[in-house]
């Protein structure tokens, strides 16, 4: 984080004071050093700036038990920054502007002027034209996210090793693309106690955003179970490429979820079961129509003209 904040050219903070040119606008939407109030010390004497921050969710403060022991602390801070600096507030789904404006009323701030707005499809989504060659004839599934607790991977194990001992060889493979979070060793231990479940549960972590669109598109269909999230962004890709989804019935689900999405309960293994096996084979091409709104610059538009606006309104 120092040193991403260093190469902006904003550290150290009383730098960032001095070369910020007048009327800026400072757009914060990575929650980058929110957590570490000193920071931001300087857009005090700086009011002529316009402060538009993005905070993802308050999945920690509201799920305390899903995440390490410090998580809601730095969390929360993250959210008072925001708080005391904000001219404007971003957000990613109804359901994050819910939760943080609740954890906000405990600041005793007024809530600044908000847009919620779905995040963007990578322009990977859009310009990819195959999927993986290799795994053409391959029925596999496809589950997207860090691997930690509130991904709830370990529904997913438990329906593998159904699958496994009720198919065999027929068993669909499951692919877990995702960087390890915390406990993720403990999760993935099925993994290594079970040979026959780890022929056809893989992990892979690293992929380019190319590399994992053209995996999604050829993917039977996307698995989302998570306990919690702010926004369901593997979900919207998968639908928007046109690959069957089954997800977690959780507040930010259901606002990126298509009519033709399978919403299910976190705990509920026989019916996830029952889901996955019932989707059909996959096709080879899938026909998309990507909606101009779901594009990168579309996004970018639509931020540029909330800021543009609430700066009008400041004038």
């Amino acid at each position: 984080m120092l040193r991403m904040l260093y190469t902006t050219g904003l550290f150290p903070r009383g730098f960032a004071g001095r070369a910020v040119p007048a009327n800026a606008i400072y757009l914060n939407i990575g929650q980058l050093g929110l957590a570490i109030p000193s920071f931001f010390d300087w857009l005090a004497k700086r009011p002529d700036i316009i402060r538009a921050m993005m905070v993802h969710d308050a999945i920690p403060i509201d799920y305390p038990h899903l995440v390490g022991s410090k998580a809601p602390l730095y969390h929360r801070q993250m959210i008072r920054t925001a708080a005391e600096h904000a001219d404007c507030l971003i957000f990613n789904s109804a359901y994050t502007r819910a939760s943080v404006s609740a954890v906000m009323q405990d600041f005793g701030r007024a809530f600044p002027p908000g847009l919620v707005r779905s995040l963007p499809l990578s322009s990977a989504f859009i310009d990819v034209e195959a999927p993986v060659p290799e795994l053409r004839d391959t029925r596999y599934f496809l589950a997207v996210s860090t691997i930690e607790p509130r991904k709830n991977y370990a529904l997913l194990l438990r329906v593998w090793q159904r699958f496994v001992a009720t198919m065999g060889p027929a068993a669909p493979h499951l692919i877990i693309v995702g960087a390890l979070g915390k406990g993720a060793e403990t999760i993935l231990a099925p993994l290594r106690s079970d040979s026959s479940l780890a022929k056809r549960v893989h992990h892979v972590a690293g992929l380019s955003s190319p590399a994992l669109a053209s995996l999604v598109l050829g993917a039977a269909g996307m698995l989302c179970p998570s306990l919690a999230e702010g926004f369901g962004l593997p979900l919207l890709e998968a639908n928007a490429m046109g690959v069957p989804t089954i997800a977690s019935d959780i507040p930010a689900h259901r606002e990126v979820a298509t009519a033709t999405t399978v919403l299910l309960p976190t705990d509920d293994e026989h019916g996830w079961a029952r889901a996955i096996t019932a989707l059909p084979d996959v096709a080879a091409c899938r026909a998309r129509d990507i909606p101009a709104a779901l594009t990168e610059a579309a996004y970018c538009a639509d931020i540029v003209d909330f800021v543009s606006g609430v700066r009008a309104k400041t004038a």
